[in-house]
């Protein structure tokens, strides 16, 4: 079983929540970033990087626990809203899991996922941006039920060179496998 729980920085309103995860974060971060970011990310202080991007994401950064032993699994959040604060239409996920629980447990975790936010927040479609060479994160989408929608070629630039990007997403009423 696993259980998720929000990572909140707000400096408006001093909201601060779970810090405590932020090394493991970090660490995932540091570990994956050649799969997480391209070359426009614009922070080269990963430390700050982490603080602004939980920031940035408000209430939608959560750090996934198994909910047996509390362990730190992972962590996910939403970027790239479409709609607004009353109707949220769509947004893109992302995601970054430890190894040791790739395959199953991260299939089981993102379904689980994945229905709790089309629940929660009525997004009717939810996408991700996939590098083109990162063939794990693009067989667990299809295994739940994401399509590809598009091939951007040259979409990006990472390690100096054109990167092409796929986006795959799944509709609410598709309904996660």
């Amino acid at each position: 079983m696993v259980k998720f729980a929000k990572v909140i920085i707000n400096r408006n309103s001093n909201e601060y929540r779970n810090l405590h995860f932020l090394p493991d974060i970090f660490k995932l971060m540091v570990k994956y970033e050649r799969f997480m970011f391209d070359d426009y990310f614009g922070i080269n202080d990963l430390a700050d990087a982490l603080y602004h991007l939980i920031e940035s994401s408000g209430r939608f950064f959560w750090v996934i626990l198994n909910s047996d032993t509390e362990e730190f699994m992972g962590f996910a959040y939403f970027d790239k809203f479409i709609g607004n604060e009353n109707n949220l239409h769509s947004a893109e996920i992302n995601t970054c899991f430890c190894r040791k629980y790739w395959g199953q447990p991260v299939r089981d975790t993102a379904k689980k996922f994945i229905r709790y936010c089309f629940k929660k927040y009525q997004f009717q479609k939810i996408k991700a941006s996939v590098f083109k060479e990162n063939t794990v994160v693009k067989g667990l989408l299809r295994s739940l039920g994401f399509k590809k929608e598009a091939l951007l070629k040259g979409e990006t630039f990472k390690n100096n060179k054109l990167q092409d990007v796929e986006i795959y997403s799944i509709l609410r009423r598709e309904k996660c496998k």
